[in-house]
């Protein structure tokens, strides 16, 4: 590899590895793109929920939950695909002699399916339509949300330690935290120790046993399905290289 594609790939918005598949890639920015998407639109939707409004708070809430969301999400799929989840700095690469076409359109097919996706999946959470007016959270909705908190939380926990940005963990974590707590209906509970203990408390994060027996279980799915994706954006071989690249750039053992 040149000094130049070396130094790209140790950057931000460019993946570390690039003889990676394709296919994983592109999955890893389907996943971010979904991920980001559908906190984008669940933090709007939570705006309109039944609760005094206030256009200033409900923009700082879409603001901080999108930039919690994509500060997370970049640096779990950064190491995989570069972590665009934008069209626009995809097809910028590819201009810029920076990405071959068939990678850059692959990229951005992955980044509308996803944004799609996590506009319908939010959609689901919040019992909404493009076309009806927002209706009130469901118990369904609320189980879907946590397990799509879950995924999220994972994915930003494996893909951060996969990646060798191990380092970035503890502020991706709490970023994506923000972001999730406020943007979605079950506040983000994704902690099955934290669901039991929920159990006893007295304050408002409360829950009944039915409730944290279908949280516990949205949990573990969630944790499931981030497995499979970021087996998918860093398959075994690839984790291997990365971790000896990070010890060398002096990121330390990771996993």
């Amino acid at each position: 590899m040149t000094d130049f594609a070396l130094r790209l790939s140790r950057e931000c918005f460019y993946e570390r590895d690039v003889g990676l598949a394709i296919y994983r890639r592109a999955a890893s920015e389907a996943a971010g793109t979904l991920m980001l998407v559908f906190a984008a639109s669940s933090a709007g939707l939570m705006t309109q929920q039944p609760m005094p409004e206030s256009l200033l708070l409900g923009r700082l809430a879409v603001a901080v939950t999108i930039s919690g969301s994509l500060v997370g999400l970049i640096a779990a799929f950064g190491s995989s695909s570069g972590g665009h989840f934008n069209p626009l700095i995809s097809l910028t690469q590819w201009f810029a002699g920076e990405r071959k076409l068939d990678c850059a359109l692959a990229y951005v097919v992955a980044q509308v399916i996803g944004a799609c996706a996590g506009s319908l999946l939010a959609n689901e959470v919040f019992g909404a339509s493009p076309h009806i007016a927002v209706q009130t959270v469901n118990a369904p909705g609320l189980v879907l949300s946590e397990f799509m908190d879950s995924v999220g939380l994972m994915i930003i926990v494996l893909g951060c330690a996969r990646s060798g940005r191990s380092e970035t963990g503890p502020f991706a974590v709490g970023a994506w935290l923000v972001a999730a707590i406020i943007a979605t209906p079950s506040a983000s509970y994704a902690n099955p120790a934290l669901t039991l203990g929920a159990l006893f408390s007295a304050g408002p994060i409360r829950l009944t046993e039915a409730q944290a027996i279908y949280y516990l279980l949205a949990q573990f799915a969630g944790a499931s399905v981030a497995l499979l994706v970021m087996t998918i954006a860093y398959p075994k071989s690839g984790r291997d290289e990365i971790r000896g690249n990070s010890r060398m750039m002096g990121f330390g053992e990771g996993i």
